[in-house]
């Protein structure tokens, strides 16, 4: 009996040992796992910013107009072709439509009758030479005479200037409708066969080169005094949600609408086609709130049982400190906690370095 107890005995001392050991070698792995973990993190250290909101707006894309043409009619008229369509990328010059117009043939027949006018007053300048020579005109005759020539003349070019404008398709009673600029089509207001009178106030056509942009928002009266020129924006559209188009106020329209008591900004961006015209549009603005805080990267925050912690470097290890968030944006989140500026807050796993920690 007493051999048994013995072997009873090592065995439970060895059971334990075996316990021991294994769990010494759980902490040694955990604390390899957490030294790597800290190793391989970014640190950035606590600073002092002035806290930064965020106003979230709606808005839309709008073209430059000033990158941009309406093309009226010169004159009334039946469409009968029409060479391109809404979103075609066009080059200055290229053929827009082709208008047949009963003006253009009264314009040609101005013209030909203006030709007509100053060949009859060539002809009546030479013979008014003879008759000043032979002294039955007198020179203030002959001045007028001359007079009339120029006035012809004038006449002449107008017509000719006209019928230029005009740009004169392939049969007489046709012009065409030029792109003024490169861009493309953004907006078309006639078909095929359409009729239309030249004192017409819409555009047949509208091009934009779409380079340069403009994203519009209307800002309410509550928050007009959190907008300023050159505050940085920040946009994104449905129809690309990861993506964030970047800029700054470049314009404010310092008059209320009556309807909606709202004012507009307006954002000048750089355009690589992503971004069209009448998009809808997410607008989110970072403005000053003149309080000073503590501040770290929003990706240190670890958020856990309803609390904030973050993750401080301390030696070679780390430790989880609590904080209260009292604002955050994009990029910084605002906290109130026992930190100190000379903290180095781990921004990369955070949260795989608390879990760490926590077990």
């Amino acid at each position: 009996m007493n051999t048994l107890k013995i072997v009873i005995i090592l065995l439970i001392i060895s059971g334990f040992a075996s316990c021991s050991h294994k769990q010494t070698e759980e902490v040694i792995d955990t604390k390899k796992t957490l030294d790597s973990l800290i190793n391989q993190s970014q640190l950035s250290n606590v600073i002092k910013l002035p806290v930064i909101n965020a106003l979230d707006l709606t808005g839309k894309i709008s073209m430059d107009e000033n990158r941009s043409a309406r093309i009226f009619p010169l004159a009334g008229g039946i469409v009968v072709n029409i060479a391109v369509e809404v979103g075609d990328k066009v080059e200055k010059g290229q053929l827009l439509a082709v208008i047949k117009s009963p003006e253009l043939i009264d314009a040609q027949k101005e013209f030909k009758n203006a030709e007509a006018e100053v060949l009859n007053q060539e002809k009546n300048l030479e013979a008014a030479k003879s008759l000043v020579k032979s002294g039955l005109m007198s020179e203030k005759e002959f001045v007028i005479t001359q007079n009339q020539l120029q006035i012809s003349k004038n006449n002449l070019q107008k017509s000719r200037e006209l019928l230029d404008i005009y740009h004169q398709g392939t049969k007489p009673d046709e012009f065409n409708i030029f792109a003024p600029i490169s861009g493309y089509v953004i907006e078309k207001n006639i078909s095929l066969n359409t009729q239309f009178q030249g004192s017409q106030t819409e555009s047949l056509f509208t091009v934009s080169d779409l380079n340069e942009i403009y994203a519009d928002a209307n800002v309410y009266e509550t928050d007009i005094n959190k907008v300023h020129l050159n505050d940085s924006v920040f946009i994104s559209t449905l129809s690309y949600p990861d993506k964030i188009f970047k800029g700054t106020i470049t314009k404010i329209l310092n008059v209320l609408d009556p309807i909606s008591k709202t004012m507009k900004i307006r954002t000048k961006l750089a355009n690589n086609i992503y971004l069209k015209p009448e998009m809808f549009a997410q607008i989110s603005i970072n403005y000053n709130s003149g309080v000073i805080m503590q501040a770290v990267p929003k990706t240190a925050v670890v958020f856990d049982n309803s609390m904030n912690y973050l993750v401080i470097k301390s030696g070679d290890s780390a430790i989880a400190k609590k904080i209260e968030v009292q604002s955050i944006n994009k990029i910084y989140a605002y906290i109130i906690g026992d930190i100190k500026t000379t903290d180095k807050v781990a921004t990369k796993d955070a949260l795989l370095i608390y879990n760490a920690l926590n077990n």
